[in-house]
């Protein structure tokens, strides 16, 4: 008698190009960067050195909270809106809108005079 069990296939698989996809989306998620929870002193702070920076023309450093891992920005803040609840930050190639939520850190950046 012949028992073949599942050998019949196994030299036969093969993955759909939308079940790879699928595949790498879930590692992907797996993966997912969670930001940290902040204290109310470090917003306290983060909210002081961005006003710094509008104010008083300084440039800072941004923590940003994106998909995979942090990012970091650094500019000067040349607009706030805090019904909208975002900046601009502007650097010498580009301006970048950033949502309050997903700032993480700020850092005040010492110029080199």
């Amino acid at each position: 008698m012949l028992h073949r069990g599942n050998k019949m296939w196994e030299g036969h698989r093969m993955t759909l190009p939308e079940h790879v996809g699928a595949l790498e989306d879930a590692r992907r998620e797996q993966k997912r960067y969670e930001p940290p929870l902040l204290s109310e002193e470090m917003l306290i702070e983060m909210g002081r050195l961005i006003e710094q920076s509008y104010h008083k023309q300084e440039p800072i450093a941004v923590t940003i909270a994106g998909k995979w891992d942090p990012q970091q920005q650094s500019g000067i803040v040349v607009r706030i809106d805090p019904i909208e609840q975002w900046l601009v930050l502007q650097n010498d190639e580009e301006r970048q809108l950033i949502p309050f939520r997903s700032v993480i850190g700020v850092e005040a950046i010492r110029r080199e005079d």
